[in-house]
């Protein structure tokens, strides 16, 4: 299981991050039109279909350092920018809250669900984007094929 994990770390981390910017374009009332565009470009980037190919290779977790590059990477993969302080802000808020969903699953496969509430928050962030939603169905159909035939066991 350990070599599989590094895809539900950035699914649920991703997830969060796309919460927490969603909740600060708001707060700082962004137009409407230009939030969409900033979390749809980063779910789109998120998610491309190479890169979950990638990611979902059976393999070692990135260090936190490594992780943490790509995740700025995301975050500026739309128009928006963030300075170093945000940045290192909006990280530590996501790995608090990850970490928080963590330490509240019962069972190892709890935190499948977690990994599937996520995915289907971003489907509610993209709306009627066509070519983004195909994207986290394949993602979907890449959780369901490793992770949904393996047993209590095996997730642990």
């Amino acid at each position: 299981m350990s070599c599989k994990t590094l895809p539900l770390l950035f699914i649920n981390l991703g997830g969060e991050m796309i919460y927490i910017l969603d909740q600060r374009l708001r707060a700082q009332n962004i137009a409407d039109e230009k939030a969409k565009k900033v979390l749809h470009d980063i779910i789109a980037t998120m998610f491309h279909k190479r890169f979950m190919d990638e990611l979902f290779k059976p393999q070692p977790l990135y260090s936190k350092k490594a992780m943490r590059t790509v995740f700025d990477r995301l975050a500026h993969a739309s128009i928006m920018r963030l300075n170093a302080a945000s940045m290192d802000k909006l990280y530590d808020l996501m790995t608090m809250a990850f970490k928080y969903q963590v330490s509240m699953c019962l069972k190892p496969r709890d935190i499948i669900l977690v990994t599937l509430n996520h995915l289907d928050a971003m489907r509610n962030f993209v709306g009627d984007a066509a070519e983004i939603r195909q994207q986290l169905d394949h993602v979907y159909r890449l959780l369901m094929e490793s992770f949904a035939s393996l047993t209590m066991g095996n997730i642990n």
